[in-house]
């Protein structure tokens, strides 16, 4: 028997992690013909303060139509927390089961739920089935908290359609002598972009033949374009998606993002299907799941001699980038490509059908 599934996300068009999670997941569920998936579309309504009720009004029109189990995508901040927390009471009301997939967790927002909400968490979202997460810091949370059911603890993905008709592994031309650098993601300071620039210029002094690709867009790029004004060495690239974004990580030798918190971000494991070996910060769902010193390397957040020492550990001896990125490329093709996701999400979600 068909079993129906409603999915709240974010406007499927639009850039950002929750979006391109499922734009990944929808096409690979098409293949298993007992379930279907329908997305519903909320939020977006800027300032427009009758908005929850406009996503509420939205989650009423859906269910009136059979469904067997309601997927939340929140994050852990106040507009997101409160907004599914309401959704999550209308939900238990109308005896639809549902489950929730934190995508973004604020450790300050965490406090004032310990300080406040603890009771009103139990009684909305901790009536989820199960609950997805990225950490086992914040699995373990949400036991503090009282909650009852499963916390699984998993991973973001790969979506797989970046690979088609792209081999991966080794991909950088041999004329190419330049040390590429990749940092890739929204810019801004909590990113840890200062640091990688800054290590960037200390590495300037010792080395040549080095180059670091800015690739993003965000509130910081003013500064940042004042800050590398005259380093030809220093390529500013804006947001870039498909080919462009392909072949940047083609042709880098190593990515970097040492941000200062995280859930799990997407470009990392990106970059290691890409077979690069990989510099970034012990933070969120990084913390569990990146193998430091195999994977790549882990750096103290804030802390740009740290994070010029590890680039130049792995500037010097290319054999230990080849080691790494054959590492994460066979990794990422065993548990991070979207299928493999979508097949463990599922298998998950069948118990509750």
């Amino acid at each position: 028997m068909l079993k129906n599934i409603t999915v709240t996300v974010p406007k499927l068009t639009l850039p950002g992690g929750v979006s391109a999670f499922w734009n990944a997941l929808f096409p690979e569920f098409k293949a298993h013909e007992h379930v279907t998936f329908t997305p519903l579309e909320i939020g977006g309504h800027g300032k427009n303060i009758f908005g929850p009720l406009i996503d509420l009004w939205h989650l009423k029109k859906a269910t009136d139509k059979p469904t067997d189990l309601l997927i939340l995508n929140p994050s852990l901040g106040s507009r997101s927390f409160f907004r599914d927390a309401f959704f999550a009471k209308y939900l238990f009301r109308k005896n639809i089961p549902f489950v929730l997939i934190f995508h973004g967790w604020n450790l300050d927002f965490e406090q004032k739920i310990d300080k406040k909400y603890i009771s009103f968490f139990q009684k909305s979202l901790g009536r989820a089935k199960k609950i997805f997460v990225l950490s086992y810091d914040f699995k373990s949370k949400l036991l503090a908290w009282g909650y009852k059911g499963e916390v699984i603890v998993s991973t973001t993905m790969v979506n797989r359609s970046l690979f088609v008709n792209n081999p991966v592994l080794n991909q950088k031309s041999e004329n190419d002598d330049n040390f590429k650098i990749l940092f890739l993601s929204r810019l801004i300071k909590a990113k840890g972009i200062y640091e990688t620039i800054s290590a960037f210029k200390k590495l300037q002094v010792k080395y040549q033949h080095l180059q670091l690709i800015i690739a993003g867009s965000g509130n910081e790029i003013d500064a940042i374009r004042g800050l590398v004004a005259g380093n030809d060495n220093i390529v500013l690239t804006g947001h870039i998606e498909g080919a462009e974004k392909i072949k940047c990580y083609n042709n880098c030798d190593v990515y970097c993002l040492p941000s200062y918190s995280e859930g799990l971000p997407i470009s990392v494991l990106e970059a290691m299907a890409f077979g690069k070996p990989v510099i970034t910060t012990a933070v969120g769902g990084l913390k569990g799941f990146f193998k430091d010193g195999t994977m790549g390397y882990f750096v103290r957040t804030k802390d740009a001699e740290d994070l010029q020492e590890k680039l130049e550990l792995l500037l010097v001896a290319p054999n230990l980038r080849k080691e790494m990125g054959d590492f994460n490329y066979n990794f990422a093709l065993e548990h991070l490509l979207s299928n493999r996701v979508a097949q463990k999400l599922l298998g998950e979600l069948e118990s509750l059908l």
